[in-house]
């Protein structure tokens, strides 16, 4: 009888994904394993993130070879395909983070990033810091409408917030100073 786990992490470690996922599952209907459960992951896994995955792979494998149980392991891969498939959802949006929005603007400026950006791409902002910091550059870089209109949802989101009133004040004298009407909310 053929050893298909074996096949399995042949297959793997000379990074024939499909090979050794095929062989993983064939082990895995003779014997419901669930340490074959994260090798079959493992295998998907790899087809998007190779060195991660393999990486986990001789994490993995060579603390099986031990008898160590690993069940962090499972966890680490879990969340690690989160990750991606969040960046993958990021990019198919035309959309970037913030922070690496702010990694391209330490390699330009502000604004030049920002207008690059503006009309092509979203800025994805998962924090109120961040969305706060991103305002007030906005302010600090002449974009007062666009600062007002976030301004605006931020006071409703964030009220009582005394950055928010810090923020206000800030645009309201960028816009004296534009000579734009200063009255704000």
């Amino acid at each position: 009888m053929l050893d298909y786990k074996k096949i399995a992490i042949k297959n793997f470690k000379k990074a024939n994904y499909d090979e050794a996922l095929k062989y993983f599952s064939l082990a895995y209907e003779l014997k419901n394993d669930n340490d074959l459960l994260t090798y079959i992951e493992l295998c998907v896994f790899a087809k998007t993130s190779p060195d991660e995955a393999n990486v986990l792979f001789e994490m993995f494998y060579a603390k099986q070879k031990a008898g160590i149980k690993d069940d962090g392991l499972t966890q680490l891969l879990a969340l690690l395909q989160n990750k991606h498939f969040k960046n993958e959802a990021i990019e198919e949006q035309d959309a970037i983070t913030y922070d690496d929005f702010l990694n391209a603007v330490k390699q330009g400026d502000f604004k030049s990033v920002f207008e690059n950006i503006m009309f092509s791409t979203k800025v994805m902002i998962s924090n109120k810091d961040d969305f706060l910091d991103f305002i007030s550059n906005l302010i600090k870089h002449d974009f007062l409408d666009i600062s007002m209109s976030y301004l605006e949802s931020a006071a409703t989101m964030f009220s009582g917030d005394e950055r928010i009133a810090r923020l206000f004040d800030e645009l309201k004298k960028k816009r004296v100073k534009k000579g734009k009407n200063a009255n704000l909310h």
